[in-house]
């Protein structure tokens, strides 16, 4: 009987090796499944891009997989991995993992109720498996929740297998195993109800661009995704992907469009280096999608303060006030306001120092709000 489904091994050696190294430790015995680097499209019309969706006696698990070595320590919720090249910051991934895995039980409760099996689909949990053998972890006590490491490594995190997947059941009576039993035996089915698959598809946008398989940033109505064209010449980008529903109405879908398309019109002829180009709309599998100028070495300005705050001088801090301003000034000279400007709203591009910041502030039309949020994220006394 087949209890691991991956259609085919994953193009990064660093993720099938940690996969590898679960389904090792993985029993060949009732109830565990599992299915790797898979792909699903939420209700909302988002595509999730899954590592590892295990059923284990304790119960459903989505498994975020993160492979990048060297010390990692946190500010907040950002983390910064000290490697041996160069310092890699990211945001805490448990907070995605934990929205795609609330969209994927959504989508097999609805399997599980058109296909009339009357099985339960339980919560579907998040966690991450950071599994650089190399990786020295710091993070404080709150980070470090549902996060882990390696069973034959010294990460100073709990173990990915012994101290988690390998658990017994909080429940273990009769009904319990026979219910753990009968989502065991349903799953594949209701996996394939729901579109599973390991496409790519929806990682193409207009003329050769590809798009990154996990989002830059997200909400429930859209997310945000690196771009990158290799030719003619090397390009960088961003593209937002608005979502429509898969439910939704004719109404609710020109109006989704409607509004994506009214944005790029009104940032055509906006030239300014604080304010990010709007270069190109199309259609996307999502929905409505607009391109923006983007480096992949782009901070978001939370994350760059996180990282090099402590090294940035007052003279730096006024200056990326002053330029926060400036593209403030600009856009209200010609009637454009943000409806949500905050630290994540703004990127930053530097030098591998934090160096020479450049601030850009992400589009987004609709109502002002004040621009002392990002005076304040800049610890200054005005």
């Amino acid at each position: 009987m087949q209890r691991w489904f991956q259609e085919r091994p994953s193009p990064f050696p660093h993720e099938q090796e940690a996969l590898d190294h679960v389904k090792a430790l993985m029993p060949q015995a009732e109830p565990f499944r599992a299915w790797a680097t898979f792909s699903f499209t939420a209700a909302s019309g988002r595509t999730n891009e899954c590592d590892l969706l295990i059923l284990v006696p304790r119960g459903l698990f989505l498994v975020e997989l993160k492979a990048h070595p060297g010390r990692l320590v946190n500010n907040g919720s950002t983390w910064n991995f000290h490697g041996p090249d160069r310092v890699r910051t990211i945001n805490n991934p448990l907070h995605l993992t934990d929205l795609k895995s609330k969209e994927l039980r959504a989508r097999l409760t609805w399997a599980a109720q058109t296909s009339h099996t009357g099985v339960r689909i339980p919560f579907v949990s998040p966690a991450v498996f950071l599994s650089a053998p190399s990786l020295r972890s710091e993070l404080d006590t709150v980070q470090q929740t549902n996060v882990y490491g390696r069973d034959d490594g010294a990460s100073g995190l709990p173990r990915i297998w012994q101290d988690f997947l390998g658990l017994p059941p909080q429940r273990d009576s009769e009904a319990a195993r026979r219910e753990r039993l009968d989502l065991a035996r349903a799953l594949p089915d209701l996996m394939k109800r729901i579109g599973v698959r390991a496409s790519t598809a929806h990682l193409s946008f207009g003329d050769g661009w590809n798009l990154a398989g996990r989002p830059l940033d997200g909400g429930p109505t859209w997310e945000d995704r690196l771009a990158i064209r290799e030719q003619p010449i090397r390009e960088e980008g961003r593209v937002r992907v608005y979502l429509v529903s898969l439910q939704a109405t004719a109404e609710t879908r020109n109006s989704v469009e409607r509004a994506a398309r009214r944005e790029y019109q009104v940032l055509q002829g906006i030239s300014h280096r604080g304010i990010a180009q709007a270069r190109e709309f199309r259609d996307h599998q999502g929905g409505p999608a607009i391109l923006f100028n983007h480096r992949a070495s782009d901070l978001r300005l939370d994350a760059y303060l996180a990282t090099h705050g402590a090294s940035l001088t007052p003279d730096t801090r006024l200056e990326l006030v002053r330029q926060i301003a400036d593209a403030l000034r600009y856009a209200h000279q010609r009637s454009l306001y943000h409806r949500a400007l905050a630290a994540r709203s703004v990127y930053v591009s530097c030098k591998p120092d934090g160096s020479s910041p450049v601030v850009r502030r992400r589009s987004s039309t609709g109502r002002y709000m004040a621009r002392m949020v990002c005076l304040r994220t800049l610890n200054l006394k005005l």
